[in-house]
């Protein structure tokens, strides 16, 4: 079935606004860090276990790698759905599921390993992140196919 254009101009406008969404998540965990920020000690408990214990250190600084790990995602995300266009909704469905995996991240060590479901999340969230971008990008492939 070929779209008509009236429908890819509301699905290029849908996944224009789309991009909005891991930013906003990135923004999220950047104000999450900056907030606690002068409350942190240098070094910081790692690698909890389902009970909050940690299992390491980290320094606070490697916190602010989150959030640019999340705008280096979005970063690639965007310029490889500028060159494949058809990429573009599953392309931002995967950028905001690894985003929030990140801000799970953060939270999990900000909260010292008391908030393990931000740990359990993490692989759910990022499987449904790739399943809703395959799923996408069939779709995509079917419409315009």
């Amino acid at each position: 079935m070929i779209c008509s254009i009236n429908e890819t101009v509301k699905t290029t406008d849908m996944n224009k606004r789309g991009w909005f969404i891991p930013i906003l998540i990135v923004a999220v965990n950047a104000l999450a860090i900056l907030l606690r920020w002068s409350s942190l000690s240098e070094l910081l408990p790692a690698h909890f276990d389902l009970q909050g214990n940690p299992g390491g250190t980290m320094s606070r600084t490697v916190l602010l790698l989150y959030p640019l790990i999340g705008v280096g995602t979005c970063l690639m995300a965007f310029v490889v759905a500028r060159k494949m266009p058809k990429l573009q909704t599953g392309l931002i469905i995967l950028a905001s599921g690894i985003c929030l995996v990140l801000l799970s991240s953060t939270l999990v060590t900000l909260t010292f390993g008391t908030m393990p479901i931000f740990m359990l999340a993490e692989p759910v969230i990022l499987l449904a992140a790739v399943v809703g971008c395959v799923i996408s990008v069939v779709k995509s492939r079917k419409r315009i196919g």
